[in-house]
C-alpha cells in the first residue's frame, strides 16, 4: 500500500510506493567508480594529484608543503565567483553570481572517501569547518553548503576523491524551510525537533542503522531517496563549527563505517552527502534561533531516476520504505 509521508520539519511531502518484491538487487547499475585496486596511487593525467600544484592556487594545505594530504583550492569551472556581472530586476528577479566555490582534495588518488584512514578523514572535516569559519566572515556570505559526490551519477566529474564549498548570499530554499520549521516547532512545543527527533529513532529502532556514542544514523522517517541516510550528533548543536575536536573523531568513524556499507551493500553506488548547518547571521533576516536547529549530515544514493511526477510536482517517489532500507543496511 502506497502512503504519503511528510517531513517533520521541512512540511515536504514524499511518497512511498513501496515494491514487496524488490531487493537491493534490483537497482541494477555500474560501479560508480572503478576498482580502486586497479587505479595508481598518483595519476599523471589528473589535476587533483601531487605534481599538478602549480596549475591552480592554493587556498590551503594541511600540513604545507610538499607532503600536504589535504588541499582546498579554487573550483576551476565555479559556478560562484566575485566578479560582478550588471544586476536586473525588471519582472523576473536576478541577482550577481557572487559568493565562493572551492575543491577540497584528499591526497590519494587511490583511495575512496569510505576507505581513508581515520586520521585523514578526521582531518577532512577538520578542514571542512576551517574553510567554513573562513568563509563565513566573509561580508557578503550568508550560507556555506558543503557536499561530495561520488560517480557520474552523482554528478563528479573527476574519479580522484574531492569535496565542493559553496558561499552563498542568500539561504538556500530547502535549508531555509528546515531552519523555519525547526524555530516552528521550537516555539510550539519548547524544544528541538531534531532532539525530539533522536529520542522517536533510539525509541522506535526501526529506521535506526547505527547508534554511537556521540551520533546516530538512520534513515528519515520521509527520505527523498532509497537507502538515504541522515547523521546527527546526539548533543544538540546548531552549526557544524560547533562539533568538538573528539566529536570530530567519532564523526570520522561513523562516516567511514556508512559509506563503507553503501560501498559493500549497494554495489559502490554514487551519491552525494551534504551538510546542513545553522545559517551565517549578517543580517537581521538570517539571526535564526540556535536553540532551535540541529546541523546534520545527509547522505542520500543515486539508484532511482526522477521523472515528471517528482520534476513536476516537487513530491518525491520512493519505492524503499526507510523501515526496509534501515533494516538492510543494519545487517552486517
Amino acid at each position: 500500500m502506497s502512503e504519503f509521508r511528510q517531513d517533520i520539519v521541512s512540511k515536504h511531502w514524499i511518497l512511498f510506493a513501496p515494491n514487496r518484491g524488490s531487493r537491493p538487487d534490483d537497482f541494477k547499475h555500474a560501479p560508480a567508480s572503478p576498482d580502486p585496486a586497479t587505479l595508481p596511487v598518483v595519476d599523471h593525467e589528473c589535476p587533483f594529484c601531487p605534481g599538478k600544484e602549480s596549475s591552480n592556487q592554493t587556498l590551503a594545505e594541511y600540513p604545507e608543503g610538499h607532503n600536504w594530504q589535504v588541499r582546498v583550492i579554487p573550483n576551476k569551472y565555479e559556478a560562484l565567483g566575485h566578479m560582478g556581472g550588471r544586476a536586473r530586476s525588471d519582472f523576473y528577479v536576478v541577482r550577481e553570481g557572487i559568493g565562493d566555490h572551492e575543491v577540497l582534495i584528499t591526497r590519494p588518488h587511490n583511495v575512496l572517501t569510505a576507505f581513508l584512514p581515520i586520521e585523514l578523514m578526521d582531518l577532512n572535516l577538520k578542514v571542512y569547518q576551517d574553510r567554513m569559519r573562513e568563509l563565513s566572515n566573509h561580508p557578503e556570505v550568508e550560507y556555506v553548503h558543503i557536499i561530495q559526490n561520488h560517480g557520474q551519477a552523482g554528478g563528479a566529474s573527476l574519479v580522484h576523491p574531492h569535496s565542493q564549498i559553496f558561499a552563498t548570499p542568500f539561504v538556500p530554499e530547502h535549508l531555509h524551510d528546515e531552519v523555519v520549521g525547526s524555530n516552528i516547532y521550537f516555539h510550539t512545543y519548547g524544544g528541538c525537533v531534531y532532539c525530539e527527533m533522536i529520542y522517536k529513532e533510539l525509541q522506535d529502532q526501526v529506521r535506526l542503522v547505527l547508534d554511537h556514542k556521540d551520533f546516530l544514523v538512520f534513515s528519515p522517517f520521509a527520505a527523498r531517496v532509497p537507502y538515504a541516510l541522515r547523521i546527527i550528533p546526539k548533543r544538540h548543536q546548531a552549526s557544524f563549527m560547533d562539533m568538538s575536536d573528539s566529536e570530530r573523531r567519532s564523526l570520522a568513524e561513523v562516516l567511514k563505517i556508512v559509506l563503507q556499507k553503501l560501498y559493500n551493500k549497494l554495489n559502490n553506488p554514487a551519491y552525494n552527502y551534504y551538510i546542513h548547518s545553522m545559517p551565517v547571521s549578517h543580517s537581521a533576516l538570517t539571526r535564526y534561533d540556535e536553540r532551535s536547529y540541529h546541523w546534520h549530515l545527509e547522505i542520500l544514493p543515486r539508484l532511482n531516476v526522477w521523472g515528471g511526477f517528482e520534476l513536476g510536482s516537487d513530491v518525491y517517489v520512493n519505492i524503499v520504505l526507510p523501515e526496509q532500507a534501515s533494516d538492510y543496511l543494519r545487517q552486517n
